[in-house]
């Protein structure tokens, strides 16, 4: 059934308005969920990076290897490692 009256070629061109209207929306979504992401990826590194300047807790991970939550254990000297 045409769209308002018209022929073939204006029901294309509706289809055509159609496609490119969900596709605008779609893309400003998912353009906004990748900023949203962005977002909160930043917003966690800059707390793992400077949780104390900011004042809130810290959401560092724990290393089984680990001294304290910012140093790193050595279970092996450096000579060991690189001597021939």
């Amino acid at each position: 059934m045409p769209a308002g009256g018209g022929g073939v070629i204006t029901d294309v061109l509706v289809s055509i308005g159609r496609i490119s209207e969900y596709m605008f929306e779609g893309h400003w979504y998912t353009g906004g969920q990748i900023f949203d992401a962005l977002a909160k990826g930043t917003l966690r590194l800059n707390q793992n990076l400077y949780g104390g300047l900011t004042g809130g807790g810290s959401v560092r991970g724990s290393s089984p290897f680990a001294q304290s939550s910012s140093t790193a254990a050595r279970d092996k000297e450096i000579e060991a490692r690189f001597g021939k």
